[in-house]
């Protein structure tokens, strides 16, 4: 076994096994995190419609909307986690139902009778209709005594949107009614990435529901994205030594605070302000954590970033020829001009247009030559079937439009009688994704490598 660092902290097996277990199951989502970041008007929101329902009996529904990756159910788990430890005395429900799972209503039926414990029988109650079946298993609930009230029961809907197109759209009006007609204390609450979900829904439906929405953004800043990451990371004596606890929180900030780490996470802050895709870029570093090396190696997170910041769509695009990058920078200057669809001839025009420009640099830079049409349309074929150029909308009358995968590819589709040198399409990488591109290759003439950087 190798010498164990005299540098490095004192740490048992066991609170080695702690920290991993802890950490990473914040960052697989697992657990959840000491304190969300920038929630607190939706959490607020949220935890104030659900003690209506289980402190004061009232019946309520909502929608929960935002962006995948910016804590809708992580808000719902801590608003459930703050009345479980405000309510101690008083008996409530709560059922978790998921639009990938439950792809019927019958199926979603059966499992919200699982969940609140109902052991009977219920396939002669299944023959009948959705909201008397539902109705027996509410009553079900009652102790024996009948003149007793049903306890409130808490309905977590997640994938919402894929809920409401199930057919006539019975469990979400039953479940709407009931809340909106206060025969039951029951909160409905719809989570869902879908801003336009309320066009899913059938008129009878939305005529139960009580149109209140809660809205959660994504992060504003690259401060609360950074501190995101320190609420995942850093860890309490709980579990660990005090001594240990600080130098292994010591090593986060200064992890977070590097140049390099913090241009990565700016990186992903501005493509997409993923949290999961942050927080994915920690796993390896802190699954490799050791009693020889029990704190997060710098290095370790540096490459892993750099990984996860490699998208596959860059990853076929370093091999492709000095052509098809040639045309690719081309889109990108028709892009600046504010041109956001073209078609061929535009981007060979302007391909050709540089290139006869800049023909004796380009030549002392490195043996280069204008490619004919016939070659250059090839290429062009060759990013549309890398789905780098997508084929853009096309509007083939009043209020309609077509649009194909591969219209450029496909001959002739409907409405769209335009050889395929004419039809339109758009570049499907960002700016900064065409410099990237550049500047990883070895093999690219200088006033090439010039044009790409424009």
């Amino acid at each position: 076994m190798p010498a164990r660092n005299p540098a490095q902290p004192k740490a048992t097996d066991e609170s080695i096994r702690a920290v991993k277990r802890t950490v990473l199951g914040r960052l697989y989502g697992r657990a959840p995190l000491p304190n969300l970041v920038g929630l607190d008007a939706p959490l607020n929101s949220i935890y104030a419609l659900l003690s209506q329902t289980a402190l004061n009996n009232e019946g309520n529904s909502a929608l929960i909307l935002g962006p995948r990756g910016s804590g809708k159910t992580s808000l719902v788990q801590r608003a459930l986690s703050m009345l479980s430890h405000t309510n101690t005395n008083k008996a409530y429900h709560i059922v978790h139902l998921n639009g990938f799972v439950h792809t019927t209503d019958r199926i979603a039926l059966r499992d919200i009778a699982r969940q609140l414990l109902i052991t009977q029988d219920l396939e002669h109650v299944l023959i009948g209709s959705f909201a008397d079946a539902f109705t027996y298993i509410l009553n079900l609930l009652r102790s024996d005594d009948e003149s007793t009230a049903i306890p409130p029961v808490i309905f977590v809907l997640e994938e919402f949107d894929l809920l409401a197109q199930h057919p006539k759209q019975s469990l979400l009006y039953t479940l709407f009614d009931i809340a909106q007609s206060q025969q039951t204390p029951i909160a409905v609450l719809g989570v869902t990435a879908r801003i336009d979900v309320l066009d899913l829904l059938e008129k009878r439906v939305k005529s139960r529901f009580s149109h209140r929405q809660i809205y959660v953004h994504n992060m504003a800043s690259v401060e609360e994205f950074v501190q995101i990451a320190r609420e995942a990371l850093c860890i309490d004596s709980s579990t660990v030594s005090e001594a240990f606890a600080q130098q292994f929180n010591k090593r986060i900030e200064d992890i977070l605070t590097s140049s390099t780490v913090s241009q990565h996470i700016e990186d992903i802050f501005e493509f997409g302000k993923d949290v999961r895709m942050l927080l994915r870029a920690f796993t390896l570093a802190v699954s490799q954590i050791s009693i020889d090396n029990p704190l997060l190696n710098a290095s370790t997170v540096e490459s892993q970033f750099a990984l996860t910041n490699t998208s596959a769509k860059m990853k076929i695009l370093s091999s492709i020829s000095l052509l098809e990058l040639c045309l690719i920078i081309a889109m990108r200057s028709l892009t600046q001009l504010d041109i956001s669809k073209y078609n061929f001839e535009m981007v060979y025009d302007e391909y050709k247009t540089f290139m006869s420009r800049h023909m004796m640099a380009v030549s002392a830079g490195g043996a280069m030559k204008i490619y004919k049409k016939p070659v250059a349309l090839k290429a062009f074929e060759t990013l549309v079937e890398l789905e780098i150029a997508r084929p853009a909308l096309v509007s083939v009358g009043e209020g309609s439009s077509v649009y194909g995968r591969n219209d450029l590819l496909a001959g002739t589709a409907a409405g769209i009688r335009a050889p395929k040198e004419y039809r339109m399409v758009q570049l499907m990488l960002e700016p900064m994704q065409v410099v990237e591109l550049v500047s990883g290759r070895v093999d690219i003439p200088a006033v090439i490598r010039r044009w790409a950087q424009q």
